[in-house]
């Protein structure tokens, strides 16, 4: 089973831990904090995308997070790992 997890503003949630880890915020899609991203990722174990604009994502991006805009993610589940956790963030 593929997870789809959601870091919404990376430097909002290192600033003000509102999201309970783990927990769902009403929406059904689990947070986690950077820290618990970067740490799965180093660990194998996740991948990180970016479903932002191409320009946004040019401005700067998580290093080596996969660029796939929203709009088309759903047509590139595919050139997804199926064996790694799937860590989206937007802003």
């Amino acid at each position: 089973m593929r997870y789809l997890i959601s870091i919404v503003a990376l430097l909002a949630l290192a600033v003000l831990p509102m999201a309970a880890t783990g927990q769902a915020q009403g929406d059904g899609v689990r947070r986690i904090t950077a820290a618990e991203a970067h740490e799965l990722v180093i660990q194998g174990k996740a991948v990180i995308v970016d479903v932002r604009s191409k320009e946004s994502y040019n401005s700067g991006h998580v290093k080596d997070a996969l660029w796939i805009n929203l709009d088309v993610i759903g047509s590139r589940v595919k050139a997804l790992p199926r064996d790694k956790m799937i860590i989206t963030y937007c802003t």
